[in-house]
This record gives C-alpha cells, structure tokens and sequence, in this order.
C-alpha cells in the first residue's frame, strides 16, 4: 500500500516567503539595469555612455546579455504572476509580452539620434509604462481597501501616486523629446537626455514594485533576502 505524504505545516510560510522574494528579486533586477550600464561605462570604461538604456544593446556582448537577460526575467515574471483579479491579470500579461519585446525588438543600430517615428521597440516600452502606470493607479486601490489602518492606507496610496507620476511623465519627456525641432531634439540626444528619462521610469516601476511587495508583507524587511523582523 501505497504511503502518501504527510502535509508539512510550514509548507504555506515558505511558499509565502519564496512568493516575496520573487517579487523583490524582480525589483531590485529593474533597479540595477540602469546601474549597470552606468558601472560599464563610467566605473569600467567598458563603453561609451549611451543616448539610452536601449542603445547599451549594439555595445557588447556581456552589457546586450544583461539587457536582454533582465527584460525577458522581468517579462516571464509578469506572465506567471497572478494579478489580484482577472483584469489585473491581463494587463500584468500584457506588460509580460512587452517586456520582452523591448529585448527582442530592438532599436535601430543607428543609434537614437539617427532613428526617427514609430518602431516596435518604442511601442512594446511605451505599452509597458502605460500597463505599470495603470496597474498603479487603478489595480493597487484593490488590496489598499482591505487595510485597516488609515494612515498606512494614505501612505501607500501617495507612494502609488508618486510612483506613477514618475513613470507616466518620463514616459511622456522622452516621447515628446522625439517631436521637438530637429535641433533641439539632437541636441537631447547628443546629450542622452533619453537615457535618463528611461532610467526614472524604470526606477520608479521598481520602486513601485518594492513598495508594493512591502504592502502585501509588512512583517518582512525591507532588504530582499532580509529575514522577518523579530525573527
């Protein structure tokens, strides 16, 4: 007779504890991806300082790895994750698939200042913005409602807030730099004005994504792989 296996009651806490750190790991992949290319460049002099973090791809192999690497881990995350309900759940899916279009779709070898209009590459990090940016206005007041304390609730909600206004308006600084005169948008993109502005949003989707994670876990540190406070 066949012996089944007893259920280990510490099985939901480590499930919980590896669902966090997933989570964390995710943000703290996004928060490095402009630092890295900043670290290859200005620490190791590896590269020329790019006019984007999308440019980073046509240097070399190790730096195209990275960048790859980090939106196709970000982009499966999302797709495997469970949003709260089932709209959350497609528009996580979405920002999945274009995450990983950003890596797979390039932008042109030309280079930045020499490319111009609608490219695939610009429209799977555009879409990818916009899906975050909604997921954090519209998605987070799901799980806020069901916190008791108030002024935790207002804290979370204006660190949401901050975190979308930061996203949306590097989003829209970038695009609208593309549609100013020739020589001024030269200028910015000589200047890589763009790489900054990618770098904001990137940052502030990986603070949203921490904070976030924080809200779900209170008990947990804030560090990614920190132990439970008072363990």
């Amino acid at each position: 007779m066949i012996k089944l296996p007893t259920r280990n009651p510490m099985r939901t806490s480590h499930l919980e504890n590896s669902f966090i750190v997933q989570r964390r790991g995710m943000a703290l992949l996004a928060a490095l991806l402009p630092v890295a290319f900043l670290v290859s460049s200005f620490v190791f002099n590896r590269t020329d300082f790019q006019t984007s973090i999308s440019a980073y791809y046509w240097t070399l192999d190790l730096e195209r790895n990275f960048f790859v690497g980090v939106l196709c881990s970000i982009g499966v995350f999302l797709l495997l994750y469970k949003g709260y309900n089932w709209l959350e759940d497609r528009i996580l899916d979405l920002a999945g698939v274009s995450a990983v279009g950003v890596a797979f779709f390039p932008i042109d070898q030309a280079g930045d200042c020499a490319s111009a209009g609608i490219s695939a590459h610009g429209v799977f990090a555009v879409t990818f913005f916009a899906c975050i940016f909604f997921i954090c206005i519209f998605m987070s007041k799901n799980t806020l409602e069901e916190m008791d304390n108030v002024q935790r609730r207002a804290a979370f909600r204006l660190a949401y807030r901050v975190c979308s206004g930061i996203m949306i308006a590097s989003i829209a600084l970038a695009v609208l730099s593309r549609l100013l005169p020739k020589e001024y948008t030269q200028m910015l993109c000589e200047n890589s004005v763009l790489f900054w502005f990618e770098a904001l949003g990137v940052w502030a989707f990986s603070a949203f994504w921490y904070v976030k994670t924080r809200e779900l876990d209170p008990s947990r540190s804030w560090m990614p792989f920190g132990k439970k406070h008072g363990a």
